[in-house]
């Protein structure tokens, strides 16, 4: 979590001199998801996730992977789908949205938590879900393994995206997945076994929130934009 800290600013400045304004953008916040607005924020939507680099190849690399056909044999084979993967997207068919959240969540959250710097030598790579699966990984690694994983049991983007916050009781930056059911946005974390309304989890300030339609800045309420003095 704590190697999220000094990017994520970075990021949000670069997103914000860069996108296209909310008037040209493809889609409305409201269109893409209804309820992207969390914490008495206002959300922002934009299309272009190319001012996201971290995010876009990760996602090119997932889709490269999750295109395999063959389940592996073994843990040494490089060019397959892990029979783990196979299994938990089996698990979800037919299964309500509510269960497959506690699927997926219950899940990934059982693999261990390891640095960046561990795994791979470098503090800011992000993990394709095959990756976690094979390594352990950070928090943004599991909540981009959930987003693919229900998005591969037919969870659509228009009722899920990795939200990137500020954790004010831990004083660091941490990453989740919110996916709204029934009208009311809900946060898997690798932190908590526990699938809480955005509601029951108020130590979190949102920064911005992706998935692969776009993503979205936050202003105004508990977001780090009023936090920071971005917005006003």
């Amino acid at each position: 979590m704590l190697t999220l800290r000094l990017w994520t600013f970075a990021l949000i400045a670069f997103a914000l001199l860069s996108a296209p304004s909310a008037a040209h953008a493809t889609w409305s916040d409201t269109t893409a998801v209804p309820n992207a607005a969390l914490y008495g924020s206002t959300a922002v939507f934009h299309a272009d996730t190319a001012v996201f680099p971290q995010w876009t190849d990760v996602m090119q690399r997932a889709a490269r992977q999750l295109h395999r056909q063959r389940v592996c044999a073994s843990a040494d084979d490089g060019a397959c789908v892990p029979a783990e993967w196979r299994s938990l997207i089996d698990q979800m068919a037919g299964l309500p949205l509510m269960a497959k959240l506690e699927t997926v969540n219950r899940a990934f959250n059982a693999l261990p938590y390891v640095t960046a710097w561990q795994n791979w030598h470098r503090p800011m790579y992000w993990e394709t879900p095959f990756e976690l699966l094979a390594r352990g990984g950070q928090c943004e690694d599991y909540a981009i393994a959930k987003y693919l994983a229900l998005h591969a049991a037919g969870v659509g983007d228009d009722a899920m995206r990795v939200l990137i916050v500020r954790d004010t009781d831990l004083g660091v930056d941490h990453a989740i997945l919110a996916v709204d059911v029934d009208g009311t946005s809900y946060l898997l974390d690798n932190l908590d076994p526990r699938i809480r309304p955005v509601a029951a989890v108020p130590q979190y300030r949102p920064y911005y929130a992706i998935n692969l339609s776009g993503y979205w800045t936050y202003k105004g309420g508990r977001s780090m934009f009023a936090a920071a003095g971005y917005g006003r």
